[in-house]
């Protein structure tokens, strides 16, 4: 699209498709909307009680931000209008109306390649990973949730059997579904390689592995944070992978990801920085 302000609209469906307005430094992404909160502050959406729910009510689940009517209307909205949607979803029960949403826009207004995400997925079932699957959704995994507060999801918010499951990458491949991972700053420390490494080893504060059937290797979650990052955001024809034709965009590390002990993961330090062919850090 080059450095000027403009954007992408695909004609031949209602709306057509919008993306791109701005520039390669900066320039619109998806819609985001908020379905639940979070599972450490107890509201984040669950099809089930908590495990250790807060208060005397042992019924407690968590709660939506709106109802799914009223989630479902702007979500047709916005992908007739032909964006692209980004749906906040930690609890399996806000991913259930995100997909249902997402369902009756597509039989409503269908779209080929539509790419709506739901961020964060903590607690998505297999089920839903099918779905997610079958109606060409593709999520965004804050799998560094496993260290920061794994310990706390065992015991206090999930229970062991939940807890296992949270950010479920492994399964996701297993389906074909590409992903993206990322940091919620500044819930979190901007890390990229605390969340390689948490995405490769699972490990909580305490040192636990929180779901061993879910850590997947070093390669794949590189990937996450770069070539499927880019194709999440309809960017993989410019960033993601270093190869002739694309952005000059990349970091030198101190050593190899791919050959290091995993464990050593999250210690390796960027040496350079390039951003358009220009080097913008060097330590």
């Amino acid at each position: 699209m080059g450095a000027g302000w403009g954007g992408v609209i695909s004609p031949g469906e209602p709306g057509g498709f919008v993306t791109g307005f701005g520039s390669d430094m900066l320039k619109l992404g998806p819609v985001k909307l908020s379905h639940d909160g979070s599972i450490q502050g107890y509201t984040g959406y669950l099809s089930k009680p908590y495990h250790v729910p807060p208060g005397d009510d042992p019924t407690y689940r968590g709660y939506p931000a709106t109802s799914r009517e009223e989630l479902t209307k702007r979500v047709v909205e916005l992908h007739k209008a032909g964006y692209q949607i980004a749906i906040h979803g930690n609890g399996d029960a806000a991913i259930d109306d995100i997909l249902y949403a997402y369902r009756k826009a597509q039989e409503l207004y269908p779209r080929k390649d539509a790419r709506h995400r739901i961020e964060h997925s903590q607690m998505a079932r297999l089920d839903q990973l099918d779905e997610m699957k079958k109606l060409g959704v593709t999520p965004s995994y804050f799998v560094s949730h496993t260290f920061f507060w794994g310990d706390q999801h065992r015991d206090q918010f999930m229970g062991p059997e939940r807890a296992a499951m949270m950010s479920p990458l492994k399964s996701s491949i297993d389906r074909g579904i590409k992903f993206s991972i990322h940091l919620d700053t500044h819930i979190t420390p901007m890390d990229p390689m605390q969340a390689v490494w948490s995405a490769v080893n699972r490990i909580s504060r305490s040192g636990q592995v929180i779901g061993p059937d879910q850590r997947i290797t070093p390669l794949q979650a590189l990937r996450a944070v770069t070539s499927d990052a880019a194709w999440q955001n309809f960017e993989e024809n410019e960033k993601g992978s270093i190869e002739q034709g694309k952005f000059a965009d990349f970091v030198v590390l101190e050593d190899d990801p791919l050959t290091i002990d995993p464990l050593k993961i999250k210690d390796i330090k960027v040496l350079k920085t390039i951003v358009n062919d220009k080097v913008i850090y060097e330590k």
